[in-house]
């Protein structure tokens, strides 16, 4: 495969400070440009990272050299930028979750699959050996009685989008996507009933500020689910099996040089400390994305992974 032409289109703290850097230092992808709305951010990251600056998008997506769109804004612009791009004849990878309604989802990956291009979406920790260990913890036991994923953080001095319910702010599109897309990764395939949900916005906030839900799996175990925001950071997963357990801290958002470590409880709740490695997730994820370029069958598998978490999502959102 020849290098891939890339570009990023919007520019915030996220994009400039954990995206651009890491597309600018792999050898299988060219960043070429960046767009926003924001002229200044356009100018200092052209300049930063040597590549172009484009003010708007019908500039950027008029390159003829430009391969892929990385979407990195707010969540309720990603449906339009996601359908412009497509439309334009690029391949689109965006920010989590692609969009926050179903029918919405469903059309863009409609889109994609008649434009014959490649969309994804940037859950960025699946990618994470971390991850990859939790997965082996659950296809190597024998039998998960249950999952807790927390995912919480304190309020925010600058929340941007995140407090405007049209740009889909709030707790759950933030945070608790990230819960779900976990359960859907570690048991793929299976059926999932959504047993209850609560998705709550106190009277101060325009947004939902918090929500849990239990899911139950077609193989019986059951997962309980919880975010919120303007509570104390919690981060984590923990999985209860009928031969032992696993707890491990830091599963979804990692800070640069994290080193995970992995609390194992035996039968008799006899525990042992496993010491993970560093590695970063969103270089992973670009190059899981790189490598399903030009294989058809991932690419289509790709399209129905992001159908049923946008699926899923919509139910424990709705219920």
């Amino acid at each position: 495969m020849s290098q891939l032409n890339i570009a990023v289109w919007g520019l915030g703290n996220h994009a400039k400070n954990r995206i651009l850097p890491i597309l600018a230092s792999m050898d299988e992808i060219n960043l070429l440009g960046v767009c926003s709305r924001n002229h200044s951010s356009v100018i200092e990251s052209a300049e930063k990272w040597g590549c172009n600056g484009w003010p708007t998008p019908e500039e950027m997506l008029k390159c003829t050299d430009l391969d892929i769109v990385y979407i990195s804004s707010p969540i309720g612009l990603h449906f339009r930028m996601t359908e412009k791009a497509l439309n334009a004849g690029k391949h689109v990878w965006c920010e989590k979750p692609l969009t926050c309604d179903y029918g919405e989802t469903q059309a863009l990956l409609e889109l994609a699959a008649e434009k014959g291009k490649v969309l994804t979406e940037a859950f960025m920790y699946l990618h994470h050996t971390q991850f990859k260990r939790v997965k082996k913890f659950v296809d190597d036991s024998q039998g998960l009685n249950s999952i807790v994923c927390r995912f919480g953080i304190p309020e925010l001095d600058a929340p941007g989008f995140r407090d405007k319910p049209q740009l889909c702010g709030g707790a759950f599109w933030d945070l608790g996507s990230y819960t779900t897309s976990a359960i859907l990764a570690l048991y793929p395939g299976q059926q999932v009933n959504v047993l209850f949900s609560e998705v709550i916005k106190n009277d101060k906030s325009s947004v939902d500020t918090e929500g849990r839900a239990i899911l139950r799996l077609s193989s019986g175990m059951t997962a309980y689910l919880e975010w919120a925001v303007g509570v104390a950071y919690k981060n984590e997963i923990d999985l209860w099996s009928k031969d032992g357990s696993l707890f491990t801290n830091k599963i979804f958002s990692k800070s640069t040089g994290y080193k995970p470590n992995y609390y194992l409880h035996d039968l008799n709740g006899n525990m042992n400390i496993e010491h993970g490695e560093e590695i970063d997730q969103f270089k992973e994820m670009f190059n899981y994305f790189i490598n399903i370029m030009d294989n058809k069958d991932k690419v289509k598998m790709e399209r129905e992974i992001i159908l049923q978490r946008a699926k899923l999502l919509n139910e424990i959102f709705t219920f």
